[in-house]
């Protein structure tokens, strides 16, 4: 397992990276990409790494330290920290693959491997692998990917395979990146930099050990440790730590902007307003107790984890009401300090303008979204089983 060392060196060498960032943020939008000298930047820092295996260079870092990494990259940029997250938390599925076949894909310590875990495609078994079809949208960073993965449905002749609950039989497909058509589609307002197109693949044929068998919506591990075993609700904790680095990074801009803008009709600077110090305060208060709550309860799974107990199903349904409220948080400080900016904030290049598009935008993605959460949540936490709404992790 990891030192501490590790968590602070790609802590710090997050943080490395601003001045990079702020010289190259004007491309974000317009290239709809990150700039291959920033993803090269992040490759060397390691940050692509931070959840690989030891056995492959990897720091196997503990969720907390890792969101904190992410946390800082998204305050930096939106799309960087949802990209790098991508990437970095798609490196754990070297921990579910044969050795060979996870030294041959993330043996660069560099790897990027991008997709979606939507269940998209289909995967019809042949002899030493599966003839895998589909198409699958919001494939964020594959662009600069060098591997790519598609959830598919497992079929045997013309029949989709069940698994031992009676459900579908999902399995995740790895695929080179140049085997894969993409779609130029992602013309949108916020996380314009993930490049989130889409992608698909025809009768393409992926041999068994390039494939991953999910248990329920879970990876089956193959490397020993309990950041290989199965971890629920990564996807919405992954979101919402995203959501609170771009909230942290309005604050900061609205910090820096209230002492010198001085609203219209007025004789004094913004930040001697009694508004804006009531809901900069505000703003304070959503985003640290957003984040407090979802490391208290990732940070009680993963203690579960560590003494080998199963994590109930009050723990996961907990870790994502907090991603949920998390998100909810940013979205609020992101609104608060948005408004205090008043028409400097409408204009391209100002910061408040990137995080307003890039906060709402995470807040779109179905994870986090209300319908899909609350009414689980809520039936587990009242003692009921939680029902029909599956909840992915």
């Amino acid at each position: 397992m990891q030192s501490r060392a590790d968590a602070h060196n790609l802590l710090e060498a997050a943080r490395g990276l601003k001045p990079l960032v702020d010289s190259l943020r004007n491309r974000f939008d317009h290239e709809r990409q990150l700039p291959r000298a920033l993803v090269d930047a992040v490759g060397a820092a390691g940050l692509f790494g931070m959840w690989l295996p030891r056995s492959l260079g990897g720091a196997e870092l503990d969720p907390l330290s890792f969101l904190t990494v992410i946390e800082e990259l998204a305050r930096q940029d939106g799309s960087l920290g949802w990209c790098t997250v991508v990437a970095a938390g798609y490196a754990r599925l070297a921990g579910s693959l044969p050795d060979d076949v996870a030294a041959e894909i993330f043996g660069s310590g560099r790897s990027i491997l991008a997709g979606t875990t939507n269940p998209s495609g289909k995967a019809l078994a042949v002899p030493g692998g599966y003839r895998v079809t589909g198409r699958w949208s919001y494939g964020s960073f594959i662009g600069h990917s060098h591997w790519v993965l598609g959830n598919c449905v497992t079929h045997d002749a013309g029949d989709p395979r069940r698994d031992a609950s009676g459900g579908p039989d999902f399995r995740l497909c790895l695929f080179p990146r140049e085997q894969v058509e993409v779609f130029d589609i992602w013309r949108v307002g916020g996380l314009r930099a993930t490049g989130s197109d889409d992608y698909q693949v025809t009768d393409l044929f992926v041999p068994e050990g390039r494939t991953i068998p999910l248990s329920g919506a879970s990876p089956v591990p193959r490397q020993p440790g309990a950041l290989f075993a199965p971890m629920p609700n990564t996807l919405v904790s992954f979101i919402a730590i995203v959501a609170l680095g771009i909230a942290r990074a309005a604050i900061e801009a609205l910090t820096e902007l209230a002492s010198a803008k001085t609203p219209t009709g007025s004789h004094s600077v913004l930040r001697d307003k009694p508004l804006a110090q009531a809901d900069r305060a505000r703003a304070e208060a959503l985003v640290r107790s957003g984040r407090a709550f979802l490391f208290d309860e990732l940070g009680s799974v993963w203690d579960q984890m560590l003494a080998g107990h199963p994590v109930t199903a009050r723990s996961r349904m907990l870790v994502r009401l907090a991603a949920y409220q998390a998100m909810q948080n940013a979205i609020q400080a992101v609104d608060l300090m948005f408004a205090l900016g008043g028409g400097t904030a409408l204009f391209e290049g100002n910061r408040l303008e990137r995080c307003f598009r890039d906060v709402h935008a995470a807040g779109q993605h179905g994870a986090v979204a209300a319908m899909s959460n609350l009414e689980p949540i809520g039936r587990v936490l009242l003692g009921l089983e939680q029902g029909t709404a599956g909840l992915k992790s």
